[in-house]
Formats: structure tokens, C-alpha cells, sequence
């Protein structure tokens, strides 16, 4: 009975309406619902039960200290517990001191600065509170910068200015930056001796800034090189040494234990043939363990998108074998998607696919679908196997049909490609391709300048793509370069060979947190076998639009025929992009463009505004011609997903 009772007792002590009520008395700096919002969960027992003098105590206590930490140095908060069952918390806030606003000297690059200054200061909303030994950690922040950007001798001062009436207090900055220091050649010092290719690599960085970059890659290459040659617990300690401008590091090294992989197996399969996977892992039995090869090939398991989870067991045998086991669940491969969108050159576009991502648990990749969008359909088969002959080769098939309905003429095309991709390292792929298509034209334009109506067109195609981005999807340092090359023949009314090149490079850099710029330059030809007004137009290349030049609607530059456009054989493009972050994920941006078409060059310039996703940028622009002639439009707004180049 009288557990019972006690047991009841709590229960009503925590039933809505014994909940205590809070109240504010003399809170200027901070609204209740803010305050309350800021501190939390930590006044939830408090408040879900009834009010004593005890709470009204604890409430006060909680308050008061992050009042003193978020700006009010001097508050004193007083609880009192009311009759009705209420608390009142009366708040006495003193002198107000926030961080105001911060002036750099003596350094380019001021909103990083300010930013590693301000970061030790508790954020308040929009502001940060003062606190004086958040002062020196700010400094340290600071030169640490100036480190990690290879200024070794930079040296930073504040000056506190007056207090403000609405408490801020304002800083000035003083940086002495100081050279930039070099790196020497790294000493190690180790048991085991580095390998000759690991020594040359480090020869090479003789020279270069002494960033942080820099000095985390040579941390990596060396790991990597021990891990490679069977060292996976390898520690090390990095001392510096500065003199006379240069930064020598010094690597003390404890390799530890050097295993060999005695063999391997893999567990947890179900659909998937083992030997699917035990072929990529194949070379490691009876060599040394080499971590990073490893790590690498159950990245790729991973991408297949058949496992959910992969997991590797490390056994060791006489303290110098390695048993490997491992461990994979796999995941649901097969579904359905739906995809729905608009762009500027499409309209709207609706696409629905099947996949099945481990066919016949071979880890192929199935996948069948058909788009519509504004200019037509697209239906598509095509099946990949990502380790082909069992190595870091990948084959994809496919068979398509196409419709567009352009302004300038109609197409049907369906025909069937393959493509062989290889990746060398981490930066550089090749793709070989093999495409035969069928394509039939229907256009308004005198067949004398449209070339062959009815073609069947065979082509080969090689293409390299070197990447050195952050981010391929939203880059914001780095550079990208592609060269594609391909000779075909079309079979029509007339035979036509033909050779094409095209080629790429774009440079990215980030100019501080929140701007950044972007170069980029394209070009290429088609040198057909005949005259270029018999080649056939779906062959030829157009310009125009949200990726090329954006003063004009999509795909409408250059030579026309009662203003419908002829493409061309001789191209080129140039853009500049200066982009800054305006609120969030959203940047405003300034860009020019310039092109040329066969024997037309056109200059363009405008502005837009971009949404970074994860997935790439929503891109709103509208740009202006520069060197508008007679029949041309003036300019064009462009909706559009992904990276200009």
C-alpha cells in the first residue's frame, strides 16, 4: 500500500498541470522564448515538475551562468517561488559585452582572420559574446593560419577598442605575416629504411611552400609507403626545425610489426558468387599486407551498390601473418526509381528506371529506363560490370532510342556503344568507346545545308580526363582537363569520314570562406572528308546556353538559315565566374563568356544566383551580349542544374 501511494505521488508530480510556469523579471538583452530555446533541456526537469523553492534556485543558477557566458559577464539572477505555482526568475543584467567588429591590417586574406578570431567567442544569435580569455585563443587560432599557409614567422596583435553603447566591443588586428618559408628535404629516421621511390617523392618537395597541404601529404606518402610494404600500425612523431626561411621536418618513425597475408576469404554472401569478390583480393595472399589496397577495393565493393556494409577481420598468425577475413551484408539490389525535373534546354522531364545492381550475382549492373522531357524521349538499356576480367577495368554496354525536337530540325536516332574505362591513380581516367547509331532527320532547312537526311554513323572514341578538384560536383579549388578524341564514318546518301577533337581545362580557387572563382576554356573541331554543309547537322556542333555562351537561348549561336541554326566544325569557349556566398548555401555570381563558331565570335556578361546541393548546383542566370549584331538576341535567362564547365 504504501509503495503504491509513493508511486502515485510521483506520478502526479509529473502530470501536465503540475507543471511549473516560468517568468522573467528585468531581461532586456535576450527574449524569454529565445533564452529558454538557448539553455535547453537543462531547465526541462524544472519546469515538467511543481514549483518549490529548490527549483526556483536551480532555475535561477542555470540562467544566470549562460547569461555570463553569452555577453552579460555581471548578471546576477535571483529565483523565487510563487504561490500559484509559478517561478520568477528576476535578472539584473549588468554591463552588456559582445564581440564587435573586427579589423585585420597587414593580411590579404581578412575575412579568414576574422574568422579564426572570432571563433573562440560563444556565439549569441547573431553575435558573440566577450570574454577576455577567449582573446589569446583567438590570437593562437590566428597564427596558426598564418602557419597552416606557410607564414612560419607571423606574428599577430590585438588592440581593444571602447565599448560601444550597445556593448560591443570593437578589435583591430595587426598581422605581420612575415616570408613565406620553403620546405627541405624531410629526414627519417627509422629501423626499416624508406624505399627508393618513397625517398624520390620526397627529394621532390624540396622547395615547395611549407603549407599544411604540403606537410599532410608527406605525412601520407610516407604512411602510405610503409603500409604498402606490409607496415599497417606504422606511428610517427613529425619534428620542425625553422631556419632562414626554410622548414625542415623530421620524421621519427616506429614501423612496427610487418605481416604477410597467409590467406584469404570472404563471408556473409548470399546471391553474390564468392569468387566475385575473392577475385579483386586475389594478389595479396603470400605478399606483403598492404592496408591502403585494401581499403581501396572495398570502396569499389562498396559502390557497386549490392553491399550494405563491409567489414575486414585481421587475424594474426605467429606474429608475422595475416589471416583476412571478410565480411559484407548485402543489401536489396534491385528497385525502381522515379525522377522528375526542368532545364532550360529539356523542359520539363519525367524519367522512371529499373536497376538491378548485382545481376545474377556477378556484381553487374542492370539498369532500363525512358525519360520524356520537353524535346522528346529517351529509352536506354545498358549493363556494366565494374572489374572486368577481374581487374580495375570497367565495361558497359547499351542500346538506346532517341527523339529530340530541336527548332532547327527532328531527330530519330537508336543504335548500340560500348565503353572500356581504367582508372590510373587517383586523378587520371580513360575511356575507350565504340558507338554505331542509326539516325533519321526531318528539318525546315534546305537538304543542301543539312547534309545526309538518313545515316548510319560508326564511331571511335578515346578519351582522358585528368581531375584534380576538391569536389566534382561543387568544386571550389583545383583544376580539370579532358581530351577527347574520335574518327567516324556516315553512310548515307554519301559517305562522310570524319575526325574530331575536343578538348578542356578549368582552374578553381577559393579566395577566403565565402568567395571563389572560376576559369575555364573548351575548344575543338570537326574535319570532315567533304565539304562542311554535307557533313550531317546532328553531327555538327552548336553553342548557346546555360554551359556555353548565355546571352543566347540554347543552342542558337552562330550560322542560321532564315534563323534557324546551321552548327559548325570550329569551335571555342572561354568563361570566368567570380561567385560569393550571399546567406547559407546560397552564392551570387558575375561571369563573362566568350565564344567563336566557325568565323562568329560573340561576348557576353551577367550575373545569377546558385543554390549549392550536395549533388551539384541549382543555377539561376542571365546574361548579356556584348557584341549583339543585327538579328541576334539581346540576351537570356537560363534555368539550369550542375557546373557551367
Amino acid at each position: 500500500m504504501f509503495t503504491r501511494s509513493i508511486c502515485l505521488i510521483l506520478l502526479l508530480a509529473t502530470l501536465p498541470g503540475m507543471a511549473a510556469k516560468l517568468d522573467f523579471v528585468g531581461l532586456q538583452s535576450f527574449t524569454k522564448k529565445g533564452l529558454l530555446e538557448a539553455v535547453g533541456g537543462r531547465l526541462d526537469y524544472i519546469l515538467d515538475r511543481p514549483a518549490t523553492d529548490f527549483r526556483a534556485d536551480d532555475a535561477a543558477f542555470l540562467v544566470e551562468s549562460y547569461l555570463r557566458t553569452h555577453g552579460l559577464v555581471d548578471a546576477m539572477v535571483y529565483g523565487q517561488k510563487l504561490p500559484d505555482n509559478r517561478i520568477r526568475l528576476t535578472v539584473e543584467e549588468g554591463i552588456a559585452q559582445f564581440l564587435g567588429a573586427i579589423t585585420v591590417k597587414g593580411f590579404d586574406d581578412k575575412a579568414s582572420i576574422q574568422d579564426q578570431f572570432k571563433a573562440p567567442f560563444p556565439e549569441t544569435g547573431d553575435r558573440r559574446a566577450y570574454e577576455a580569455e577567449a582573446t589569446e585563443e583567438g590570437l593562437e587560432r590566428v597564427r596558426d593560419l598564418l602557419h597552416t599557409d606557410g607564414y612560419w614567422e607571423g606574428t599577430v596583435a590585438a588592440t581593444k577598442g571602447t565599448r560601444q553603447a550597445n556593448g560591443d566591443i570593437p578589435f583591430t588586428l595587426i598581422v605581420n605575416a612575415g616570408p613565406v618559408f620553403t620546405l627541405e628535404k624531410p629526414e627519417l629516421k627509422s629501423r626499416v629504411p624508406p624505399s627508393p621511390s618513397l625517398l624520390k617523392d620526397l627529394i621532390a618537395n624540396k622547395g615547395n611552400k611549407a603549407t599544411a597541404e604540403n606537410i599532410v601529404a608527406i605525412r601520407q606518402k610516407i604512411t602510405e609507403d610503409f603500409r604498402r610494404r606490409g607496415y599497417p600500425d606504422i606511428f610517427l612523431i613529425m619534428l620542425k626545425e625553422t631556419k632562414d626561411n626554410r622548414l625542415t621536418l623530421t620524421f621519427l618513425i616506429t614501423p612496427g610489426k610487418k605481416f604477410v597475408v597467409r590467406s584469404f576469404q570472404s563471408a556473409g554472401l548470399k546471391k553474390t558468387r564468392p569468387q566475385n569478390v575473392s577475385n579483386r583480393f586475389k594478389g595479396l595472399v603470400g605478399k606483403n599486407f598492404d592496408e591502403k589496397f585494401v581499403h581501396e577495393e572495398i570502396k569499389k565493393l562498396l559502390a557497386t551498390g549490392a553491399f550494405s556494409s563491409v567489414r575486414l577481420e585481421k587475424t594474426e598468425i605467429n606474429e608475422t601473418e595475416l589471416d583476412l577475413t571478410l565480411h559484407l551484408e548485402e543489401a536489396e539490389a534491385r528497385g525502381y526509381s522515379v525522377s522528375m525535373g526542368y532545364g532550360s534546354i529539356e523542359g520539363y522531364i519525367v524519367g522512371l528506371r529499373y536497376f538491378d545492381r548485382n545481376l545474377w550475382g556477378r556484381l553487374w549492373n542492370l539498369s532500363a529506363g525512358a525519360e520524356f522531357t520537353g524535346l522528346g524521349g529517351l529509352g536506354e538499356i545498358s549493363l556494366t560490370d565494374p572489374s572486368f576480367l577481374d581487374g580495375d577495368l570497367s565495361l558497359s554496354s547499351r542500346a538506346f532510342l532517341i527523339s529530340r525536337d530541336f527548332n532547327n530540325y527532328n531527330k530519330l536516332e537508336g543504335g548500340l556503344g560500348s565503353e572500356l574505362t581504367w582508372k590510373w591513380g587517383e586523378h587520371y581516367t580513360g575511356t575507350a568507346g565504340l558507338t554505331v547509331s542509326r539516325t533519321t532527320i526531318d528539318s525546315p532547312i534546305p537538304d543542301n545545308l543539312i547534309g545526309s537526311d538518313e545515316y548510319l554513323v560508326s564511331r571511335v572514341s578515346l578519351r582522358q580526363v585528368f581531375d584534380w578538384r576538391d569536389d566534382p560536383a561543387l568544386p571550389s579549388k583545383g583544376w580539370f582537363a579532358s581530351l577527347e578524341t574520335s574518327i567516324g564514318l556516315s553512310s548515307g546518301d554519301e559517305s562522310v569520314g570524319f575526325t574530331e577533337v575536343e578538348g578542356q581545362i578549368s582552374y578553381y580557387r577559393s579566395l577566403g570562406k565565402n568567395t571563389s572563382y572560376a576559369l575555364g576554356l573548351r575548344g575543338g573541331f570537326i574535319s570532315p572528308s567533304v565539304d562542311d554543309q554535307r557533313l550531317p547537322i546532328d553531327l555538327r556542333k552548336f553553342l548557346g546556353g546555360a554551359n556555353t555562351i548565355r546571352s543566347f537561348p540554347e543552342l542558337e549561336m552562330g550560322p542560321s538559315f532564315n534563323g534557324l541554326a546551321l552548327g559548325g566544325t570550329k569551335w571555342w569557349l572561354a568563361n570566368a565566374e567570380y561567385m560569393h556566398t550571399l546567406v547559407g548555401p546560397v552564392r551570387g555570381l558575375v561571369f563573362i563568356d566568350a565564344a567563336g563558331l566557325d568565323s562568329e565570335v560573340e561576348l557576353a556578361a551577367g550575373v545569377g544566383v546558385r543554390i549549392n546541393l550536395p549533388v551539384g548546383p541549382i543555377r539561376f542566370e542571365y546574361g548579356r551580349s556584348l557584341s549583339q549584331d543585327s538579328g541576334e538576341p539581346g540576351g537570356a535567362f537560363h534555368f539550369a542544374i550542375g557546373t557551367t564547365f
